[in-house]
């Protein structure tokens, strides 16, 4: 799923990708946020892969994702439950995406996403700090 998750900067942020991690069940301390394009993604599509994620082809396509040279584009994987989309703040030289959608459904156990954002180049700074946010 692609759409609109920009919060902060008005035409700046665009959800390039929304996937679920089917048979993700607990979060690996390797999935930390990262910018496509560097030593980090590739480390991050290696622990996703190691997971034994069920969708890995739908994952790969979505971590190929090269944005435009006046753009950059990061990766997360946000815990959630039955979300539907997700959203990207920017504040402060952070960036902080917060699943939304999927309200009034209880969930035993966390299902996870991946979420890919583009962001213009010159709205962030250079080494920005990445981060998950909570519903």
């Amino acid at each position: 799923m692609a759409g609109c998750g920009a919060v902060g900067g008005e035409g700046t942020t665009r959800l390039e990708s929304f996937v679920g991690l089917d048979g993700l069940h607990q979060r690996s301390a390797d999935l930390r946020p990262a910018e496509l394009g560097t030593a980090e993604a590739q480390a991050f599509r290696r622990a996703l892969e190691s997971a034994e994620i069920t969708n890995v082809d739908e994952v790969r396509a979505a971590l190929s994702f090269v944005p435009p040279a006046d753009r950059r584009a990061f990766a997360f994987a946000v815990p959630g439950c039955a979300e539907t989309s997700a959203e990207l703040t920017v504040a402060h030289g952070a960036l902080t995406v917060r699943l939304t959608g999927g309200e009034n459904v209880r969930c035993v156990q966390a299902n996870y996403f991946l979420a890919v954002f583009s962001l213009d180049r010159g709205s962030i700074p250079p080494t920005p700090k990445l981060s998950t946010s909570p519903r």
